[in-house]
């Protein structure tokens, strides 16, 4: 656990969904795996890397506005399939994986408790990029929903995190706060912290693989577990 800057004490704090609060990562390989059977393709564990790295770079292209969530649709697994040396039709492919990740809600160990214990005491918001349905019924299934004063998801917003926009938008909605009452807690060192601090929130960069104790000059915090965050605050 490392604190950086001398902070005020937010009132506001912004949760990031994705590997943060839930696990994208466990829904995404078992959703892979029952994709390729269904279109009858062979799967094997380690073909979820190339997963993770495809989507990494068609994320980071998101984030920099070189590609929308809508046309995520028709690179991702036709990108991947390509990698692999497969073929089939990618579009129904993200079809049928975006349907399982619907239902996907595997909490990240430490998520509900934190959230559980810090309701009340501070306003909570979901911060995230992704279709509005879908993250709303995965914090559903997962027990976190009402957690949550305002939940402000890219696909309602009409903008992605790290955008000035976004953040912008996610200010509107609460009238009366200023950006450095809130604090955005996220893994992803660009959507989350650089964008967050860009819009003059505080930022905690959660890093669960703890990466070190160098701490990125845009985070204020850096936890390795979430749980970290009721001692901090």
């Amino acid at each position: 656990m490392n604190r950086g800057r001398t902070m005020e004490k937010p009132t506001v704090l912004l949760f990031d969904i994705d590997n943060t609060l839930l696990d994208f990562s466990a829904g995404a390989m078992q959703a892979m795996e029952e994709i390729f059977r269904e279109a009858g393709l062979p799967y094997a564990p380690e073909m979820f890397a190339v997963f993770q790295v495809e989507n990494d770079k068609l994320w980071a292209r998101i984030e920099r506005g070189e590609l929308t969530i809508a046309g995520l649709r028709d690179v991702r697994w036709q990108t991947i399939l390509t990698r692999l040396g497969l073929e089939a039709d990618g579009a129904a492919m993200e079809d049928a994986f975006r349907v399982r990740l619907h239902e996907s809600a595997v909490p990240v160990a430490g998520a509900l408790d934190v959230l559980t214990r810090l309701h009340g005491k501070y306003r909570l918001c979901a911060a995230s990029n992704g279709p509005y349905a879908q993250q709303v019924n995965r914090l559903r299934r997962a027990g976190m929903l009402d957690a949550f004063e305002r939940l402000f998801i890219s696909g309602q917003l009409g903008a992605e995190k790290p955008s000035r926009v976004f953040f912008d938008r996610c200010l509107a909605q609460l009238p009366g706060v200023r950006p450095e009452q809130c604090l955005m807690i996220g893994d992803s060192l660009t959507a989350d912290i650089a964008g967050g601090r860009a819009a003059g929130m505080r930022t905690c960069w959660f890093d669960p693989a703890d990466h070190g104790a160098a701490m990125p000059p845009q985070a204020d915090w850096r936890i390795t577990r979430l749980e970290e965050l009721l001692e901090l605050l």
